[in-house]
């Protein structure tokens, strides 16, 4: 099934699936198939899904399993900086909504000490130039998380305070705000707020590198994050 997405001037497909083995290798393959990027995949659940250092990422039903395949013609310092990036747009947009998301380094999303969702980032490179990059995200929903996990859902149930969308400083002069949910319900409202905090973010690196937003980044650093784990 195809959807469009509008950013900006800019009309991205989103396609989506019931099942897959990893949004970001069907990313790829469709690439190699002659997909024009800018593109988008989802999936219901996924089978072999992973996280950074290669460990598993249970995906199942009920959990937003996106990946997003950008081909901009630029250098990219740092592998790394994309996910930074990434993560500062999501987390970014989720405080917009009253959740109070923290970011454990490099790549994960916590809420309340427990894991919410996971950035993983895979580039092609060629002569020092990017050619292409896939930001895949996962993020609970209400799906069945391990006991070191948290569902969004679950967390919005129990929270009395309402979720509606608060304007940040950041936001400001952003046009694409008036597009955003004014609360954040269900999964379709998340697949949304966080495709626009990927782009979002890639945006701002594309723009001023991570100048404004390595100090939004680091301000939500859990405490001993920079311990890889």
């Amino acid at each position: 099934m195809m959807e469009s997405y509008y950013w900006q001037e800019q009309v991205i497909p989103c396609y989506h699936f019931q099942e897959l083995g990893s949004t970001n290798q069907t990313a790829w393959t469709l690439l190699e198939q002659g997909y024009t990027p800018p593109f988008v995949v989802t999936a219901d659940r996924q089978t072999a899904g992973k996280g950074q250092w290669g460990r598993q990422w249970t995906s199942g039903e009920g959990g937003l399993y996106l990946s997003l395949l950008l081909a901009p013609e630029m250098s990219i310092e740092q592998p790394s900086h994309l996910t930074i990036t990434s993560v500062f747009g999501v987390t970014e947009l989720l405080c917009c909504y009253q959740i109070p998301v923290q970011i454990k380094w490099l790549n994960d999303i916590f809420l309340q000490g427990k894991k919410l969702g996971g950035v993983l980032t895979e580039t092609r490179i060629r002569n020092q130039q990017l050619k292409a990059i896939v930001i895949g995200i996962g993020v609970n929903w209400c799906n069945l998380v391990p006991e070191m996990g948290i569902t969004l859902k679950d967390y919005l149930d129990q929270s009395k305070i309402p979720n509606h969308f608060k304007l940040s400083s950041l936001l400001e002069q952003q046009s694409f705000v008036s597009n955003l949910p004014a609360q954040l319900i269900n999964l379709t409202d998340l697949k949304y707020i966080v495709l626009t905090g990927l782009l979002w973010g890639y945006s701002c690196y594309a723009q001023e590198g991570l100048s404004n937003i390595l100090p939004r980044y680091e301000a939500r650093l859990l405490r001993s994050s920079h311990e890889k784990g």
